[in-house]
């Protein structure tokens, strides 16, 4: 059975077709649908793919009136690389058994992935229809809608998301509506309360746009400053992930642990890549990312072993070397812990990051000198990283190069107008260069912030002993 066709429609009306006719065929009296399972040429499948898909088609071919087992090798297509096939084996579901909402759904997640938008709401309202109670669904509703142009129904959708218990991402989406209708001040009404307790760049990305149409553009500097980081928005989907037993392919894995790491959850990811570990054994991007995933879960002498052993048989892969380099750093070995940074370094010599750790190991060995041109070094790479113009800032201040620490503070503040610290120590080395109106304008921007007000207090405080005592040196040096 072919399932390469361009529109989805097509695919549809040849299913219903092979149904009907199959149908025929059968009692007049006891009409049941039989639906052969969908198949697709495997020649460049990896083994462990073939070996499911096979399994899952042999049970369709044994039972093709189970509208489950056409779902499930749905599942398997879909998660192991075969979006077609998968597409149309939840059309089989959805004939077989019309009063499961998954089958649809799963049809129109597909069908938004490949632009179909109207379509995709065509069967998202057929799942909405069985089980109108599962809020990702009218998350997804909300989303296409809007993005169809219809604002006023998608609004709704987002609402009753809201009621079902979406939360934040749903207040998110009414967000979206009321600065597609031109209201930046309801947007902001909605984004504001949420920015205190949903800190996700998204938020602050719309809050910034709402601040800026409502002319409010400092305040949108520091929101878009916020948001900077690219991260899109996603949510909850017990009935999207309920796909991921299915994933056998290599790389659909080892990219599943990956973001599991990222999203806190290195103890489900350290199964995942111990397996895909017997598979391949010299798999660097496995055993680093093994590595990483048992000392987020607390292991770190399993991880530490680990990357020991692969420094032995791979001596020239630098993620390696900076994750064993972190270990002797904690446990304080920092002349060790640099070597393998220097070993880094000859491996990847235009590396910021890697000069940003040298700079780090220098000053807790009492190098502050080599420190800083390390991390001077680290921002002629990479001058973006707000961080290094941090480090370089302190270093230049514990040496009590006031002018460098303050050009250094400077840059880590306009790489991002939302960072408070960098406000504060710009304001400590303003002061402590005697240039007290800008060190208070630096406070000010710290105080809009609102982010560290116990911090911003204090630091008031100082500058105005410290402008009280400057003042006093100045005028016993002025009298005759």
């Amino acid at each position: 059975m072919s399932i390469i066709a361009k529109h989805s429609s097509s695919r549809l009306f040849a299913l219903m077709v092979s149904l009907m006719a199959a149908s025929c065929s059968m009692d007049k009296e006891t009409v049941v649908p039989v639906a052969p399972p969908v198949e697709v040429a495997l020649d460049h499948a990896v083994a462990e793919v073939i070996e499911v898909l096979e399994a899952l088609i042999k049970k369709v071919r044994a039972d093709p009136t189970n509208a489950k087992l056409h779902g499930d090798l749905g599942m398997a297509y879909e998660v192991n690389g075969f979006p077609d096939a998968a597409f149309a084996s939840y059309q089989n579901a959805e004939t077989l058994d019309q009063n499961n909402a998954r089958w649809p759904y799963f049809q129109s997640l597909l069908l938004a992935d490949q632009g179909e938008q109207q379509l995709a709401l065509a069967a998202l309202d057929r799942a909405i229809a069985i089980d109108a109670a599962y809020g990702p669904a009218w998350l997804w509703k909300g989303t296409w809608l809007l993005d169809a142009g219809n604002p006023i129904l998608a609004l709704q959708a987002f609402v009753e998301a809201e009621s079902l218990g979406a939360g934040a991402v749903a207040i998110v989406g009414q967000s979206r509506v009321a600065l597609h209708q031109r209201r930046p001040s309801d947007a902001v009404a909605l984004l504001e309360p949420l920015s205190l307790e949903f800190k996700h760049p998204v938020v602050f990305q719309l809050l910034g746009r709402a601040y800026r149409e409502s002319a409010r553009i400092e305040e949108a500097r520091i929101a878009l400053a916020r948001g900077r980081t690219l991260q899109k928005m996603q949510w909850e989907d017990p009935w999207h992930e309920s796909k991921q037993r299915f994933e056998v392919s290599f790389v659909h894995r080892a990219s599943r642990a990956q973001q599991m790491i990222q999203q806190g959850e290195s103890a489900k990811a350290i199964g995942i890549l111990e397996s895909l570990r017997k598979q391949q054994p010299e798999n660097r991007v496995i055993i680093s990312n093994l590595a990483t995933a048992y000392r987020n879960d607390g292991d770190t002498d399993r991880a530490f072993w680990i990357l020991r052993r692969a420094i032995e048989s791979d001596p020239d892969y630098y993620p390696f070397r900076t994750g064993i380099a972190d270990f002797y750093r904690q446990r304080g070995d920092f002349d060790t812990a640099l070597m393998h940074i220097d070993h880094a370094l000859t491996l990847e010599p235009e590396l910021a990051m890697l000069y940003s750790k040298r700079g780090l190991l220098l000053n807790e060995q009492g190098r502050p000198e080599a420190a800083l041109a390390a991390f001077q070094t680290a921002i002629r790479f990479d001058p973006g990283k707000r961080e290094t113009f941090m480090y370089a800032g302190q270093v230049a201040a514990a040496l009590q190069r006031w002018p460098q620490a303050v050009l250094h503070y400077e840059g880590a503040v306009r790489i991002d107008p939302s960072y408070t610290p960098g406000y504060l120590n710009l304001a400590a080395a303003l002061a402590y260069s005697d240039r007290f109106d800008e060190a208070h304008k630096a406070l000010e921007q710290a105080q809009q912030l609102g982010t560290h007000p116990r911090q911003v207090e204090s630091a008031n405080r100082r500058l105005a002993t410290m402008r009280g005592t400057s003042n006093q040196e100045a005028a016993r040096e002025l009298r005759p």
